[in-house]
């Protein structure tokens, strides 16, 4: 306003141009308006995947230790069966190698052989469905008796099953067919041949070999010229030609894994699933 004349002076009043196009553009008010909005949103939307990706995280690590928590007691249950039977731990462990060693030889994966080695363990864990008596009998087992024990495959299979674990995916195809004989005459399924699962041949002859080397109830451990003997009588038969082979090929190996498995028996406990079978010997 002009002191003197009381006039308003337009001068003193005028707009900025960055006002003036406010005023004169409203689109740009808006654009401005859904930019920071935008920007917000993209903010808030990085935030809740960092925040979803974090729970996922945890969700895999709790899922990871269920199952472990899971294959952890299914060892554990594995190892009571065997216990229970008048073995050791350090029978599922020679067994575990036996298998993996026979697996390598034949050129399976080295994963395979890995998880084959923890999934051989637990080849007997249907026997914790069998009466001590039965398995602890130093007679002859009776018609009834026999016909419970041909049962502990599948006991040992539906403990196993249903499980999204490959390794125990593996021990429960184990577990079924491990006493599946090549020519059929096995049980419980009667398979014959290739119809066997090469996990089950291959872990039917680690077993035969190793049981047949231990003092049992019923019977005293056989030498080890006796065991190879039969093995090679078996061939074809009751074993895989091309697990024998594969068994042959490596028997020095697998006598010296032996050895090294019953000398740690004796200064530490060698019962337990983890560990490179390949580095036992």
């Amino acid at each position: 306003m002009n002191s003197k004349t009381g006039a308003v002076d337009p001068s003193t009043h005028a707009e900025s141009p960055a006002a003036l196009a406010r005023v004169d553009n409203p689109s740009a008010d808006a654009a401005a308006v859904e930019a920071r909005e935008s920007a917000a949103a993209r903010a808030q939307l990085n935030r809740l995947m960092g925040e979803l990706q974090d729970v996922r995280k945890q969700r895999d690590e709790a899922f990871r230790a269920l199952e472990q928590a899971h294959q952890e007691t299914l060892f554990r249950l594995a190892r009571a069966a065997e216990h229970k039977d008048g073995e050791t731990g350090a029978h599922m462990q020679r067994v575990g190698a036996f298998a993996a060693m026979i697996a390598e030889a034949m050129g399976c994966p080295p994963d395979y052989c890995e998880i084959l080695y923890k999934a051989a363990q637990m080849h007997d864990i249907g026997k914790i469905g069998i009466h001590e008596s039965i398995l602890r009998k130093s007679g002859p087992l009776t018609s009834d008796e026999w016909r419970l024990m041909r049962e502990h495959p599948r006991i040992g299979a539906s403990i196993l099953a249903g499980s999204e674990a490959l390794v125990l995916q593996l021990a429960a195809e184990v577990s079924m067919a491990h006493h599946e004989h090549f020519s059929g005459a096995g049980y419980p399924q009667g398979l014959v041949g290739e119809a066997i699962p090469l996990s089950g041949r291959i872990v039917a002859l680690a077993d035969f070999f190793d049981t047949l080397s231990i003092d049992r109830c019923y019977r005293k451990a056989h030498p080890d010229a006796k065991i190879l003997e039969m093995i090679r009588e078996r061939r074809g038969q009751q074993f895989d030609p091309r697990v024998v082979d594969a068994f042959f090929a490596i028997l020095d190996r697998l006598v010296l894994a032996r050895e090294a498995i019953n000398a740690a028996e004796d200064i530490a406990d060698v019962t337990e699933s983890d560990g490179d079978w390949c580095l036992i010997f």
